[in-house]
């Protein structure tokens, strides 16, 4: 019998006998000694395989209290990743409920600014504006041409001082009168028979964000100068066409936002010239304002046969808007106008003119910092039932 048979002084006789019989082989005792040492330290005299028995079914219900702990324990930890998961999933739509929240209400915003961007606008525009009292006398034409006249990048309320360029808003007036007599020239000299005219950036815009609201009159002052210069253009050439048609492409300048990650649709000068046109010129009948009824950005229409696409330019290369405006409305335009990039060019891309216009205002300081710079300029086509039959590259200074 080695030591470690011996019962410990602190060993109560269960555990005692317990110990025995799983380490019989280790202390190298048969069942007859361990139920010997266990008899003594009971003070029993019972047969070795009562003191078995009892040891064999204390460890059969230890083992299986220990199987059911560790399910329970199983099942605990499965409640509370289960319990986890659910909280993560409270946690995600309750974001998604801030989130849908946060962007309800910026679309309240924007209407509320739309609201009263529009709410300014009727005030400024409805107010004082009279219809033109003029007598028009027009004959009918027959002819076999019209004039598409292209006046974009006016860009009103900048004012340049360079070695290469002036311009305010006096000189601004003489290159409108410029321009309308260069068309009224063109318009003589081939007999045409209807004008057809797209308008786009009219205003320079604001400069610093931060000035927006304390110039929203100076905005609309500017806005109305430039309108009515385009108003007394319109009635100047009325009696010398049947119809004269005029279509705006809004531009990136006459936003009322600086940035444009703060611009929403609708704040933007350009689409506001329509409503002042045709209360001005409401008396004079041979003068349409017409609507980009498809897209608002985009001017579509027809000129004897041919169709006429027209954007401003800042989101088109001229290199692949044909490809693009054919796809994206599934008609082929014969012609497509485009400003923005202040030049006047054409290239012809599947047998279809892109024609761009330059701008009224001129060479600015921007253009010289980058080195660039180009005489104030516009265009003037000359259309027949076969398509371009001339381009004029007018110069407006």
């Amino acid at each position: 019998m080695n030591s470690q048979s011996i019962m410990q002084p602190n060993e109560t006789p269960k555990a005692y006998r317990i110990r025995l019989y799983k380490n019989k082989e280790l202390y190298g005792l048969s069942n007859i000694e361990i139920g010997k040492l266990c008899n003594e330290a009971f003070g029993v005299n019972w047969d070795e395989s009562a003191h078995r028995k009892k040891t064999t079914n204390y460890i059969k219900g230890y083992n299986d209290a220990k199987s059911e702990l560790g399910t329970a324990d199983q099942q605990l930890q499965n409640i509370i990743n289960e319990n986890k998961r659910i909280v993560q999933e409270v946690k995600k739509e309750k974001q998604k409920l801030s989130d849908e929240r946060v962007e309800y209400n910026r679309l309240l915003r924007d209407e509320a600014r739309k609201e009263s961007y529009s709410d300014m606008v009727k005030r400024i525009i409805c107010t004082n504006t009279e219809p033109m009292d003029v007598q028009i006398h027009y004959s009918h034409i027959s002819s076999a041409t019209d004039l598409l006249c292209h006046l974009t990048d006016i860009h009103t309320g900048v004012e340049i001082d360079n070695w290469k360029n002036v311009f305010n808003q006096n000189i601004l007036k003489d290159r409108i009168d410029k321009y309308t007599s260069d068309i009224l020239n063109i318009r003589n000299q081939h007999n045409a028979e209807n004008c057809y005219i797209v308008i786009g950036e009219i205003l320079s815009g604001l400069i610093h964000n931060n000035l927006r609201l304390q110039n929203n009159m100076d905005l609309m002052e500017q806005f109305k100068y430039i309108s009515e210069l385009i108003s007394a253009m319109l009635a100047s050439l009325a009696g010398h066409f049947c119809n004269i048609n005029v279509y705006i492409t809004p531009g990136n300048h006459s936003r009322v936002v600086a940035k444009k990650e703060d611009s929403i649709d609708g704040e933007n000068m350009d689409i506001l010239l329509p409503f002042y046109l045709k209360a001005r010129l409401q008396n004079i009948k041979n003068i349409h304002i017409c609507d980009n009824t498809i897209e608002p950005e985009i001017a579509m229409f027809n000129i004897r046969g041919n169709n006429i696409f027209s954007a401003h330019g800042h989101k088109d290369n001229p290199a692949n808007v044909v490809q693009n405006l054919t796809m994206m409305f599934g008609v082929k335009p014969q012609i497509v106008l485009l400003g923005h990039r202040h030049t006047n060019r054409m290239t012809t891309v599947y047998d279809t003119k892109v024609i761009e216009s330059g701008c009224v205002s001129g060479t600015d300081q921007y253009a010289m910092s980058i080195r660039k710079s180009n005489r104030p300029e516009q265009t003037v086509s000359v259309l027949d039932e076969n398509g371009l039959v001339c381009l004029y590259d007018i110069q407006l200074d």
